[in-house]
């Protein structure tokens, strides 16, 4: 029950998470719920979009490559009812089949020299393939590749096993989102932590030790998540709008003169409230 209250009070109450400066436990035991609540959201979210996003993307290449019926066969690939070199290009990316060459008949630096596409490169004995963004290029043999015969039927087949499996799709979402909102939120926490450390060193506020701050922080940071994971959801973001929140929240929360004047106003209602009863 507590931590059900810490959420709701995280999200609004300055005088609360004030006072909770010195709960450490709590709210080790806190983000660690919190975490594993925003991801699980996340990956449900996810595992639903991304599958049909793919499933676009795939189909969107698919129906500009012509029928064609494709043999591996010790560790050399044939294509068949396919006109070579065959290119297809989009604004990210260039795919180029050739198994009439094999890699001794083309220079790949040369083909990929000056482009900022990645890039995927089928020839009879290997596939190249290069990441524009980082300008790196790998080579996979066809060396362990078993024999076959496949078509483009047949890719679209294997891939909707894949992309339909929901399972799968949320088991890795859950784990990517956990363990980069965990690395992401802890670390970020520790320098807006720090920041707030040395405002609050040269004010007038009750000078609280950085370990309290961060302490505060791991409640605070509630607010912040939900309203970017909101924005997130109707796909808008603000650049460090995260950061900007909680490092606001956090000040705010260390200000003394603003917590008290909010603890006052409390328990003016409360006396109040008393009074009419």
């Amino acid at each position: 029950m507590f931590y059900l209250k810490a959420f709701l009070n995280s999200c609004y109450n300055f005088a609360w998470l004030r006072m909770q400066s010195d709960s450490g436990k709590k709210a080790a035991n806190y983000i660690v719920l919190f975490i594993l609540g925003l991801s699980l959201v996340t990956a449900t979210f996810l595992s639903y979009t991304t599958p049909q996003k793919l499933v676009d993307l795939r189909d969107s290449i698919l129906t500009q490559v012509p029928e064609f019926s494709a043999t591996m066969e010790n560790n050399h690939l044939t294509i068949s009812d396919l006109a070579q070199p065959y290119v297809f290009e989009d604004e990210n990316l260039i795919i180029r089949i050739d198994t009439t060459a094999s890699s001794t008949d083309f220079n790949f630096d040369e083909f990929v020299n000056a482009k900022d596409k990645d890039i995927l490169y089928f020839t009879s004995t290997s596939l190249y393939s290069y990441d524009g963004a980082g300008h790196y290029k790998n080579l996979v043999s066809y060396n362990d590749i078993p024999n076959k015969t496949f078509d483009k039927e047949f890719i679209i087949n294997s891939t909707d096993d894949f992309l339909h499996n929901t399972k799968l799709f949320f088991g890795l979402f859950l784990l990517m989102s956990f363990v980069g909102f965990s690395v992401f939120k802890l670390l970020n926490l520790l320098l807006i932590s720090l920041i707030v450390f040395l405002i609050n060193k040269n004010s007038q506020s009750d000078k609280l030790s950085f370990g309290q701050i961060y302490t505060l922080g791991l409640f605070a940071l509630t607010g912040p998540s939900v309203i970017v994971a909101i924005l997130r959801i109707f796909n808008y973001s603000v650049s460090f709008l995260y950061s900007i929140l909680l490092l606001v929240i956090l000040v705010l929360v260390t200000s003394q003169k603003v917590v008290m004047t909010k603890i006052e106003d409390d328990k003016d209602k409360i006396l109040e409230a008393s009074l009419e009863n």
